[in-house]
């Protein structure tokens, strides 16, 4: 949904001016030119007790490089470094799997500030550790889109401030690939986080900040060119809204382009030697949905690191999702036939805040067809693998408004053989636009009681995986196996699958 987002202005740039010094100071050792490279190869075959489809964590949060189709596979991936002196540094690298170029990237830094270039494989939002479902902004499930970024590489102290306060933050450009509602639309993105660090006294930190990424320009399907001017750009960057000239944004004009992003909020604590992670996140689609903190719609994270490394349980992650209410049932602008909140059934305007869909960029947060955020989040195109035919309302998220409880957790049975475990339950309830029939209209459920949608009620549904990793059985030998191990049930469907492959391994310092 788009809308006017009232954040981000100059006290932040300010902010993030202020910070630069401090990354361009920042003290290095001096070494020779060294050089890093990272070659890796594997190969197996994926099964599944469907045809069509592969359960949810055999195909998801795999940065896109799943082909459900391909049941036998190849792969690999370069990672190339080069210290060229204290301050400046290269990185550049691919992966493939199959016929399918996944992400290939160059990094250069300069103490610590970075330009990146490519499609390069990243999280943004989250606690960036391998057991959880994924990030509400920026995930690891959809294949890297091709970008242009520059920011800090970590955190830097904020002047005069002794060290107790840090930022960190980027600045980015996307280009949306061609086959999608509105073709070759862009995503403007950015990020800012503010610290405090107090580790040093009592081992405690706490960060907050915001995610902010905007879809605009491109093409729609009746060949209107989207605002894509550097003016235009300006104003998706500040949130301001613009009147789109050809009217096909009605109801949604007072922003221009879709506007996503999360308010995260992360707090550490080293408890002797282990460490505690609360992560919060707040997804918002318009000035509506800003809240610093929500109880109705969120992300909550709770992730303990034991001190062992080569423990039985190294760590444990736990996490609650719960996005149904989206700011309420009520319309989100009024409309001819709607006008008022009388005519709204009571509800203020503004609602249905539809999480990762928009009116007009309808492909929403999506890239090559799959969710590039959290994907419990089901596209339609995925649900018809198990449902009867059914209307999309005009909607590429078809189930939005979910409820989820997910538990990670992840250790060693021996020196060789590592594991982690996945387990997710999840309540789907679809969208307002499907359980209304459609975004702006009050009928369905509220016209007809026994209106047939396929969640309604809602539907529970369960993804459990187990990966087992067996790094280099043969000794002298630079091959390791992997195993994962996964099923899916509930209200939705059935299904068992597994993943075997071999891994062959250089690294090169």
């Amino acid at each position: 949904m788009a809308g006017r987002i009232p954040f981000f202005r100059i006290v932040t740039l300010l902010i993030v001016v202020l910070a630069i010094p401090s990354a361009l100071e920042a003290k290095q050792e001096a070494s020779d030119q060294t050089d890093s490279l990272k070659v890796g190869v594997y190969s197996g075959t994926i099964l599944s007790s469907e045809s069509d489809f592969l359960p949810h964590y055999l195909v998801h949060n795999q940065f896109g490089e799943v082909d459900e189709n391909d049941r036998f596979f190849i792969g690999g991936e370069l990672r190339y470094s080069r210290k060229i002196s204290s301050q400046l540094g290269l990185t550049t690298g691919f992966s493939f799997r199959n016929d399918l170029l996944s992400s290939h990237f160059a990094e250069l830094t300069y103490s610590k500030l970075y330009l990146k270039v490519g499609r390069a494989k990243e999280r943004v939002g989250g606690l960036f550790n391998n057991i959880s479902s994924g990030s509400l902004a920026l995930s690891e499930n959809a294949r890297p889109v091709p970008m242009i970024s520059v920011g800090l590489v970590e955190y830097v102290d904020v002047p005069f401030l002794q060290g107790y306060f840090e930022v960190k933050g980027n600045l980015s450009h996307r280009w949306l690939e061609e086959d999608r509602y509105i073709s070759n639309a862009l995503l403007h993105g950015k990020t800012f986080y503010l610290r405090l660090d107090l580790d040093k006294h009592i081992g405690f930190k706490a960060s907050s900040g915001v995610v902010h990424f905007a879809q605009y320009g491109g093409t729609s399907p009746q060949g209107d060119k989207q605002p894509s001017g550097f003016s235009d750009y300006l104003r998706v960057f500040f949130g301001a809204g613009i009147p789109n000239p050809d009217g096909t944004t009605e109801g949604e004009s007072n922003g221009l382009g879709n506007h996503f992003g999360i308010i995260e909020t992360t707090v550490e604590q080293r408890i002797g030697k282990h460490m505690l992670k609360i992560n919060y996140q707040k997804p918002f689609e318009d000035e509506g949905g800003i809240q610093y903190v929500s109880l109705t719609d969120y992300l909550f994270g709770l992730e303990w690191t034991l001190p062992k490394s080569d423990g039985w349980i190294t760590k444990l992650y736990a996490e609650w999702i719960q996005t149904k209410w989206q700011g309420g049932p009520g319309l989100p602008d009024a409309t001819t036939e709607i006008p008022d909140e009388q005519a709204n059934f009571g509800y203020s305007f503004g609602q249905r805040d539809d999480t990762y869909n928009n009116w007009l960029y309808r492909s929403g947060w999506t890239y090559n067809g799959l969710v590039m955020g959290n994907p419990l989040f089901l596209t339609h195109a995925r649900t018809l693998n198990f449902l009867e035919d059914y209307p999309d309302y005009e909607t590429f998220i078809a189930n939005n408004r979910i409820r989820a409880l997910h538990f990670g957790f992840e250790g060693n049975l021996s020196k060789s053989l590592s594991y982690s475990s996945l387990f997710t339950y999840t309540e789907n309830f679809g969208t307002y636009a499907g359980l209304y029939e459609g975004r702006f209209s009050w009928n369905g459920v509220l016209t007809n009681p026994n209106f047939d949608y396929p969640f309604r009620p809602g539907r529970i549904q369960k993804y459990m995986m187990v990966e087992l990793f067996y790094k280099q059985p043969f000794e002298g030998l630079p091959f390791s196996f992997k195993l994962q191990l996964a099923r899916d049930y509930g209200d939705l469907y059935r299904a068992t699958g597994a993943s075997v492959s071999v891994h062959y391994e250089l690294t090169k310092h």
